[in-house]
């Protein structure tokens, strides 16, 4: 199964100006099925198969998540923006938190990623 160390490795290895369907094919390979990322947190849960997981607790990234209304065309804007590698995580973690984006969620297999603000509600859905 994949540990920490093998993924910090592949994505140093990729840079951070990668589309993310080039991350998803590798992080894929590597058994992982999907992903969590919490914006305030900088937390990133990564899951294999059997229930098997690996949590980063920060990556140092985190931002607090603006309140009030959530911006739509914000969210899908920055959402694109990183599945497309115009954005950096970094970049991305800071546009959606002005957004209102609180997690987003990578399945895998799928290829899709649901980009969530409070409570968990979908706010945008984008394939990659």
């Amino acid at each position: 199964m994949f540990k920490l160390a093998t993924i910090d490795e592949l994505l140093a290895n990729l840079g951070d100006h990668t589309d993310f369907a080039t991350i998803a094919k590798k992080e894929a390979d590597l058994g992982i099925q999907h992903l969590e990322y919490d914006v305030d947190a900088g937390m990133t849960t990564y899951f294999g198969e059997n229930g098997y997981l690996v949590e980063r607790l920060s990556n140092g990234l985190g931002t607090p998540v603006t309140g009030g209304e959530v911006n739509v065309d914000a969210v899908e804007k920055a959402g694109a923006a990183y599945i497309a590698g115009t954005l950096s995580l970094a970049e991305a973690v800071k546009a959606l938190a002005a957004a209102g984006c609180e997690t987003w969620t990578a399945n895998l297999k799928r290829n899709i990623i649901d980009f969530a603000g409070p409570e968990g509600k979908i706010i945008a859905a984008i394939e990659f």
